[in-house]
């Protein structure tokens, strides 16, 4: 009797994991995309929509957009390796918090600059609008960065036609206006 109330409880598991499984797959299904709008337009979309950008503008638009993923890029790469630095310390018994402590100081200032660099960024996009425009763009900022998932988490997505080419240093592309005052690298005992 015993073995067959255990598998009976197995069964009841497995019937409640596919169930549980077919709720998520139909939840993330039904959810509207992070980078998507209620039209299902990027916010680059949504912004050239609600802004009537001309020809001109969104030339200007796409390039800010490409100089800014490449930015955010760099920095989400920066903030990966702090991590990875940050985690590796637990395999060091003799660890005196110092180094915790200052890996910590390099993630946060690493989120800061994320956020600077994304302010900068609607800065310059915002310089690209005539006067009516700039009125109409201070009452769609809130729902532009709602569609980002937040303010500078992860930036707006590429334009239409790929990913473009990346500005960081290895391809000598242009570093985000405040680069030299960033962060120092990870110290070495990773």
């Amino acid at each position: 009797m015993n073995e067959n109330n255990g598998t009976r409880l197995w069964k009841w598991a497995v019937i409640l994991l596919m169930l549980c499984n077919i709720g998520l797959i139909v939840t993330l299904f039904l959810k509207p995309s992070m980078h998507k709008g209620a039209r299902g337009e990027t916010p680059r979309d949504f912004v050239i929509r609600n802004l009537k950008f001309s020809d001109e503008q969104v030339k200007q638009y796409d390039l800010l957009i490409k100089d800014h993923q490449g930015a955010m890029r760099r920095l989400r790469e920066e903030a990966k390796e702090y991590r990875q630095a940050l985690f590796a310390n637990l395999k060091n018994d003799e660890n005196t918090g110092i180094n915790t402590d200052s890996l910590a100081q390099l993630i946060a200032n690493n989120q800061k600059q994320i956020e600077v660099v994304t302010y900068l960024h609607f800065r310059q996009v915002k310089a690209l609008c005539t006067g009516a425009q700039k009125k109409e763009f201070d009452d769609i900022i809130d729902d532009v960065t709602k569609m980002m998932g937040g303010h500078g988490h992860g930036g707006p997505p590429p334009p239409p036609g790929g990913q473009g080419p990346q500005p960081d240093r290895e391809r000598g592309g242009n570093p985000p206006p405040d680069e030299r005052d960033g962060p120092p690298p990870p110290p070495d005992g990773r």
